[in-house]
């Protein structure tokens, strides 16, 4: 698992020496991963990691940004500027899971 993770080259964030969230950003603008430890969230973590994505999004040329989003992140990505583009209904290990595909253009 660490080696996956490492391969995606993560913006991490650290408070005290502890991982609190990471994320990733793919050549074409996904948003693959991003997640924030529970007792960190509503702190900044998450603005943090999303403000560094977008600023190395920039410096690379891209211009859409895009992420496979649950319905408890869904409020975080609309206060960062994504709109809900559809919804989808997947399945993960055999249960079905309501999520929205997401997504905001830099300024």
């Amino acid at each position: 698992m660490e080696e996956k993770i490492c391969a995606l080259n993560p913006f991490v964030a650290e408070i005290d020496g502890e991982i609190v969230g990471y994320t990733d950003l793919q050549p074409d603008g996904l948003i693959d991963h991003f997640f924030c430890h529970h007792q960190h969230q509503g702190k900044g973590v998450g603005r943090a990691l999303m403000n560094a994505l977008f600023e190395e999004g920039d410096k690379q040329g891209i211009s859409r940004y895009y992420s496979h989003v649950s319905i408890t992140a869904k409020p975080f990505f609309e206060a960062m500027g994504f709109k809900v583009i559809t919804a989808q209904t997947i399945e993960v290990r055999g249960a079905l899971l309501q999520n929205y595909i997401m997504e905001t253009q830099s300024a």
